[in-house]
């Protein structure tokens, strides 16, 4: 349903993306948004009033307070959205299967193609290769973004 929706949608000026790799892209990023969304709600909600108080009480500005103090916090939901949503972008066929043209195939539909001709090693080394991309990029993900460091600084001069 989505991927004939995109088509319907786009296919048309002044929105003419059919046929495009933008399209295909746009899918992803707003069939995953939401969760991405909830994840940063979530942590958001979790997060206590006294912090940005203090910060205020600190003298740090808002740009300060949420680089210093909120981002540092919203790292595992940063790590989880971003994770979730890459992976399931490369492994999905459903939402893709009417969008992808012979110019921009994805390697999932790729795959299914070569195992409907019976190319089953193509298939397999196709799939090897999907799943040591996911992995790497994945922790290069984890690695960029880092991971949540709690506990107090070490005092200067001591």
């Amino acid at each position: 349903m989505l991927g004939v929706s995109y088509i319907l949608a786009f296919n048309v000026p002044p929105f003419e993306l059919t046929g495009t790799a933008l399209i295909i892209v746009l899918c992803f990023v707003f069939r995953n948004l939401p969760v991405g969304v909830r994840a940063g709600t979530a942590s958001f909600k979790q997060l206590d009033k006294s912090l940005d108080e203090a910060s205020t009480m600190l003298r740090a500005g808002t740009a300060t307070t949420l680089r210093r103090v909120v981002l540092p916090l919203l790292k595992p939901a940063i790590v989880a959205a971003l994770v979730y949503s890459f992976v399931r972008s490369m492994t999905t066929v459903s939402a893709v299967i009417f969008l992808v043209t012979a110019e921009n195939e994805l390697a999932t539909t790729y795959i299914i193609g070569r195992v409907g001709n019976g190319d089953y090693g193509v298939a397999l080394a196709y799939c090897t290769v999907l799943i040591v991309l996911m992995s790497l990029v994945t922790a290069a993900i984890q690695f960029l973004v880092g991971e949540r460091k709690l506990g107090r600084r070490a005092m200067q001069g001591h």
